[in-house]
């Protein structure tokens, strides 16, 4: 692998995540990994809804030292098995101590409120007005400027986003640990002693690369309690009143009102890209027109040497208005890479299969479609102003009277473009750039938001979406373009050589230097 690629996937090592050869398909789905087991019945996400509902432990994880604050989460832990009767029935979320007494909330909470480091953090916790147990902690601290809170509010959140984050995983641990420790409600098969053993020695014992996962694991499964759902409201203990509905989007809807959306000051703007790629696919379009000039053997039609010079320039024709203006890195660039992807793999069919039949099959195709376009438009009152019926008019009769001419309303070879890279040889092609750049074409959510919004910089609106005040700059498609085309200048050369050139100043592309004056300002009033 080279350096460039082992550096892009190097944030995602750590991940826990299923690779696509493990996860199951079924039909025209590729199945979510918990699918197997019947799936999530109850799938609350960390963000949206258990950060509220722990957020005195986010903030403390935010405000203290791991070890200390794993200290505390520990002591947590035997205050309310050794001083709290009725512990069982409680658990460290909002929504469970808010049914907790004056002295049942002191006594579990007392290792968090005696230490002073936490209190000015905690404080925070009083600008939230629609906290289930806020009326306890309000008994302990006292809200100082609310603008301050909000800030920290937004660091601490920040820091536990990810969900397998340290910090996050850490409060997760805490929530199991309640769970076997104090509830006693957790029961495992005699072959999970290990791993139990080193949740509870989490996280001196075991291999955190795995005992990490399965924390995560484990406090996914115990949501269900948490938020009181399938059932298990049932076991409520009849001597506590019972607690209410927990609506997590009222913190977020309060912060959201309570706060500015935030963005950079300016973001990243694609520039022209280096003369140096431009002259050269100018130079290497030269060379190829003056080799198909030298290869004519006849002025009749001529199916094969004219789709392989005709796809080659069309192709470098794409690349060089690519290089010519900013487009290389904007959305633009994404949907002519895909194009050339595209002609690639279509010449690299043909050629492979290099049958007279086949290249005039696809000469025809191309000449029924426009038959089929220039009559449709005939048709039409109104005709798109990038319609040119003269020139669709000469195309369709090129060849032949357009009369004389089907229209194959199927694909040209009875196959598909991925059926034609893989019988080809180059399906690795088609699986490195059909499936992103094929969405800027067709317009699916995922590339229209690449394109046109950026994430709000403020962790308390989840870093929600916001149209980018300008057109964004995206990966520059140069490299990968030249590449391709060096690919079919190689068929051009093997189906009439000699032919040499290729292109080579893409490899000297450097990325460019971060902007340093670019600041997060906040946006609107």
């Amino acid at each position: 692998m080279k350096k460039g690629n082992r550096a892009k996937k190097a944030h995602y090592k750590g991940y826990s995540m299923s690779p696509l050869e493990k996860l199951k398909r079924h039909g025209s789905k590729v199945l979510n990994p918990f699918a197997a087991i019947g799936g999530i019945t109850h799938p609350s996400s960390w963000v949206d809804e258990c950060v509220p509902n722990v957020l005195w432990a986010v903030i403390v994880v935010s405000a203290i030292d791991r070890a200390e604050y794993l200290n505390v989460f520990r002591s947590l832990l035997n205050a309310a098995r050794d001083n709290v009767p009725k512990h069982a029935e409680l658990y460290v979320t909002h929504n469970f101590l808010s049914v907790a007494s004056n002295d049942e909330f002191d006594a579990m909470m007392k290792p968090v409120l005696d230490d002073s480091r936490l209190y000015k953090p905690l404080t925070a916790l009083l600008a939230v007005d629609g906290l289930p147990d806020r009326a306890h902690w309000a008994r302990h601290l006292k809200l100082g400027d609310k603008d301050a809170a909000f800030q920290l509010l937004a660091a601490s959140v920040n820091n536990v986003f990810d969900h397998q984050s340290q910090r996050s995983t850490d409060i997760r641990w805490l929530k199991v640990m309640y769970m076997l420790y104090c509830r006693e409600q957790m029961k495992f098969d005699v072959s999970m002693r290990d791993r139990v053993e080193e949740i509870l020695g989490y996280p001196d014992i075991g291999d955190q690369r795995s005992v990490r996962p399965s924390v995560r694991s484990v406090e996914i499964g115990l949501r269900a309690v948490e938020f009181q759902l399938e059932g298990t409201d049932k076991h409520w203990p009849n001597s506590r009143h019972r607690m209410s509905n927990f609506d997590p989007e009222v913190f977020w809807q309060q912060v959201f009102e309570g706060t500015q959306c935030l963005g950079l000051s300016s973001y990243p703007s694609g520039e022209i890209g280096p003369k140096e790629i431009s002259g050269e696919l100018s130079r290497a379009a030269g060379a190829l027109s003056d080799r198909y000039m030298q290869t004519i053997v006849t002025t009749k039609a001529d199916p094969k040497h004219e789709a392989v010079f005709g796809l080659s320039l069309f192709a470098l024709h794409m690349a060089l208005i690519c290089s010519s203006s900013s487009i290389h890195s904007q959305v633009v660039g994404h949907i002519a890479l895909r194009t050339i992807m595209e002609s690639f793999i279509l010449l690299h069919y043909l050629v492979k299969e290099d049958k007279p039949a086949l290249w005039l099959q696809y000469r025809k195709y191309g000449t029924g479609q426009t038959k089929l376009a220039f009559l449709k438009y005939m048709k039409e009152e109104n005709l798109p102003d990038f319609i040119d019926l003269d020139e669709l008019h000469k195309i369709a009769n090129e060849d032949r009277w357009m009369e004389l001419e089907d229209i194959d309303l199927g694909h040209w070879a009875g196959s598909n473009l991925r059926k034609m890279a893989d019988s080809g040889g180059v399906k690795d092609v088609y699986d490195k750039f059909y499936d992103w750049s094929s969405g800027y074409v067709h317009g699916q959510w995922a590339s229209a938001r690449s394109t046109v919004f950026v994430s709000c910089l403020n962790p308390l609106h989840r870093f929600h979406l916001i149209p980018s005040p300008q057109v964004l700059e995206m990966p520059s498609v140069l490299g990968d373009a030249c590449k391709l085309i060096n690919r079919m200048l190689d068929h051009v050369n093997a189906m009439y050589p000699p032919f040499k050139v290729r292109l080579a100043a893409y490899k000297s592309i450097l990325e460019g230097e971060a902007d340093e004056s670019i600041k997060i300002v906040p946006l609107g009033a």
